[in-house]
């Protein structure tokens, strides 16, 4: 555009929701982890669930299914994240479970984002054992939390196979004995 135009000129640009994410750190410069790019009339459809989220969901080659925001107007689903090496190689680094709605312009005026919602739920009081950060006071405890509740069926496979060895070590080692008081009659 110049001084000169009288007609104001439109210029068009595709859709796009562009997603980043920060860290927050207090006291050194925040890192950039990754970010993801959607164009919203052709975008991958989103994972059911954050395991089947991996970078082949971003392929451009037609074996991914597509959809357009504009058709659809609400998806919801999980997309990765990802950075680009020096190479042009990308590398996940984070995955996002999102959901997305198109809305009229009255629609938008009747819930605006941020207003008219409820308080998100608490969460449930975490379940910390007694033990959490006293472990040199009670070893035994402590002991049992971690041990006992991470390793309890191999602690009880170890316990009876030693069970049975020793059985077996006393029944071989008293076959003998037992066997000369009955030639003997004793």
């Amino acid at each position: 555009e110049t001084f000169f135009s009288l007609d104001e000129t439109e210029c068009k640009i595709p859709a796009r929701l562009e997603l980043q994410v920060w860290d927050a750190d207090h006291f050194s410069a925040d890192d950039f982890l990754g970010a993801i790019t959607l164009d919203l009339n052709r975008f991958p459809r989103g994972a059911k669930s954050s395991k089947q989220c991996t970078l082949g969901m971003l392929k451009t080659d037609g074996s991914v299914p597509m959809i357009s925001i504009f058709k659809q107007r609400r998806v919801k689903g999980w997309w990765p994240f990802y950075i680009k090496k020096e190479n042009e190689e990308m590398e996940i680094t984070g995955k996002v479970e999102a959901e997305i709605q198109l809305l009229t312009k009255e629609e938008a005026e009747k819930i605006p984002a941020g207003m008219g919602r409820n308080e998100p739920d608490p969460l449930e009081k975490p379940n910390r054992p007694d033990a959490s950060f006293m472990w040199f006071l009670n070893p035994l405890k402590s002991i049992r939390y971690i041990i006992w509740h991470n390793y309890k069926w191999v602690i009880l496979k170890i316990v009876l196979v030693l069970a049975l060895a020793a059985f077996l070590v006393l029944f071989f080692y008293s076959i003998p004995g037992f066997t000369v008081k009955k030639i003997m009659g004793v």
